[in-house]
């Protein structure tokens, strides 16, 4: 009997989405049951009916993004309220090139813990946020990320064990060992929207108006956690990556190694 495949993903930008979607295929997942938990309505259904998610679901493909070393306090909340119940799973994480710090280790350990078996993980590339000011991993996750994303899924289904936690590697640093992260928030430029609400639908945390465009308060404002997604995907380019003279030689610092580097995905498995 095959298995049914489900994927649990935090993708503001679609991008550890693609890489998740890859997975399943290489598992020979026709029509994987997606869950989007980007958005917040779906994060609240999962807090409120936790058990449902795994109903009707064998393995879970679980992905999320990498900021600052660690994996979104959005995604981690989430996926810590879901019951494995011995049921197997994938762990996906996505970085911008830089470093995936301690994101992986987390995600599998969160995962162990809750009850699922971690039959695979890896880490696979994105093109970086902040690319809009240093040029970091653009165009990825390319085809042949995607391709050792399938065949990740592929060599899954014959591993005869799970990961042990201490397979995963760590890789941190200052950013990763601290709470403390000062993530770039777009600018808004009143006069190119258009109010066509997108950037608000996108928006992962709620926070941005449909009518105008920009933050629905002062304490909406302070709750963005600065993923970009409005940047991404507003077509008019009302919402932009921008940052000062200072901030930008702050994240050139930070990047250099990054921009001059092309990494491969790091694939684990029994």
């Amino acid at each position: 009997m095959s298995k049914r495949i489900g994927i649990l993903s935090f993708s503001p930008t679609n991008t550890t989405k693609k890489v998740c979607l890859a997975v399943a295929m290489g598992m020979g997942a026709k029509d994987p049951k997606i869950m989007d938990m980007t958005r917040p309505e779906l994060r609240r259904a999962i807090a409120a009916e936790p058990d449902r998610v795994m109903a009707d679901i064998d393995h879970l493909i679980v992905g999320a993004p990498v900021y600052f070393g660690k994996l979104p306090v959005l995604a981690a909340d989430c996926i810590e309220s879901i019951k494995g119940n011995g049921k197997g799973a994938t762990a996906i994480v996505v970085y911008g090139n830089r470093d995936y710090g301690v994101a992986l280790r987390r995600l599998v350990g969160s995962l162990q813990k809750n009850g699922f078996t971690v039959m695979a993980a890896g880490a696979f590339i994105g093109q970086h946020s902040y690319s809009a000011i240093v040029p970091v991993a653009m165009g990825r996750p390319d085809k042949a990320d995607l391709e050792k994303a399938c065949g990740l899924g592929m060599s899954s289904l014959s591993a005869s064990r799970g990961l042990v936690l201490e397979e995963i590697p760590l890789q941190a640093d200052f950013f990763s060992r601290s709470d403390m992260s000062q993530p770039l928030k777009p600018a808004f430029i009143s006069e190119l929207c258009i109010q066509c609400g997108i950037c608000a639908d996108g928006c992962p945390m709620g926070i941005l108006s449909s009518e105008t465009g920009s933050y629905l308060s002062q304490a909406a404002e302070d709750r963005c956690i600065g993923c970009l997604a409005c940047a991404f995907i507003c077509p008019q380019k009302a919402r932009i990556t921008e940052a000062n003279a200072v901030m930008r030689l702050v994240v050139k610092f930070i990047l250099r190694k990054a921009a001059r580097e092309c990494k491969e995905p790091l694939v684990l498995l029994p």
